[in-house]
């Protein structure tokens, strides 16, 4: 004969919710006001919220709330608004606002432990109503969250101090870049302009018996000397363009913008109206935004056409490069492939400025940045 199963224990509905309030991780609370407050367009809200941070009182909270407080339940037990947020009445109105506005909130709150230490508070909160849609206080599950804000606080400042560091190797590589591009065009340059002179003076003066001997192939001494003070002014030109420093930004984009024409046979197209006058430190970086844009389109765009463009809207310069090539898939905006957009991105915010890239598949890529400078 089988034996008879037990009857199922009944479940208690009441002390289960009590059970979990009190062994929750997340520190639960109610807060009730002495009276319900009405709340809405019509109603006084700063004198409701005076009477709220006063009157409105912590009537039950579990263990891992108390914790948080690093205090014993029975010491938060009655506690009102106004003493959670003695630090910053002014942070726990706008705080109570929003929760009474929209009868529930999540947020992200600087609250004080009893014994005055900061922690960082996220929680959600849930307003009660009584029949007539008063408010009768709230309810709250919140956690201490000051390890992982701590850590994001740490790691931002990680990021700030490394893009000040970028900041800084970007300026002492472009003064050194300054450097050797003048001691290339001036140094060098004299003396092959020295040599050409002094290989024209022999040219001069040779016999027409001893002709050839100026002769290396089919050019001259003469010309091989000119082709490299060529390669001397090219490799000067790509370190720091000397026009960049004697006749400005425009003259400079001007002069990448040909060569780039000529080097690729993309068709490159300037507009600068009203062109601004920058300080030298952002005109470089806006050279240096623009060729390597440039170099980008020539390297991977396979485009007929780029348009670049120099714009001043009130505090703001618009740096614009757009082409009509392949565009991107954003996958390939990730990862090593795209460190030209990186550099791009870390030499606007050296400016102060930011990037938007804008680019499908087929439909070409365009990139601005936007840099504020001082008021004309």
């Amino acid at each position: 004969m089988p034996t008879a199963l037990p009857e199922p224990t009944q479940l208690n509905t009441p002390e289960l919710l009590e059970a979990f309030f009190e062994r929750s991780q997340d520190g639960f609370f109610f807060m009730m006001l002495d009276q319900p407050v009405e709340w809405g367009p019509g109603v006084d809200q700063d004198a409701v919220l005076d009477y709220v941070f006063s009157h409105q009182r912590m009537s039950k909270v579990n263990p891992a709330m108390a914790q948080q407080f690093r205090a014993k339940p029975a010491e938060l037990i009655g506690m009102t608004p106004r003493d959670f947020f003695r630090h910053d009445i002014a942070a726990g109105r706008r705080g109570w606002r929003r929760l009474f506005d929209a009868g529930h909130t999540h947020s992200l709150t600087n609250e004080r432990r009893l014994d005055g230490s900061m922690m960082w508070v996220e929680g959600d909160y849930m307003c009660f109503y009584d029949a007539a849609g008063r408010i009768t206080g709230h309810f709250g599950i919140q956690r201490d969250v000051s390890d992982r804000v701590r850590a994001l606080e740490e790691l931002e400042q990680s990021r700030a101090e490394l893009r000040a560091l970028a900041a800084r190797l970007q300026a002492t590589r472009e003064e050194e870049r300054t450097r050797i591009a003048r001691e290339i065009h001036d140094e060098l340059g004299q003396a092959l302009t020295a040599l050409k002179l002094d290989v024209a003076w022999l040219e001069s003066r040779q016999t027409r018996t001893d002709s050839g001997i100026f002769r290396l192939g089919d050019a001259s001494l003469a010309d091989r000397v000119d082709q490299t003070m060529q390669i001397v002014r090219r490799i000067a030109s790509e370190l720091r363009p000397s026009v960049l420093d004697q006749l400005g930004l425009e003259a400079a984009i001007e002069s990448l913008v040909r060569e780039t024409t000529q080097r690729t046979g993309i068709a490159v197209c300037f507009h600068a109206d009203d062109f601004p006058r920058l300080p030298d430190e952002i005109a470089s970086h806006a050279f240096r935004i623009i060729q390597e844009a440039l170099t980008n389109v020539a390297r991977h765009s396979k485009a007929t056409r780029v348009d670049v463009s120099v714009r001043r809207v009130g505090a703001v310069i618009i740096l614009g490069v757009e082409d009509n090539g392949v565009g991107f898939t954003p996958q390939s905006l990730s990862g090593l492939s795209s460190l030209g957009l990186v550099g791009i991105r870390e030499r606007a915010l050296a400016c102060g400025g930011t990037l938007i890239v804008r680019g499908e598949p087929g439909r070409g890529t365009g990139i601005a940045v936007t840099i504020p400078v001082a008021k004309p």
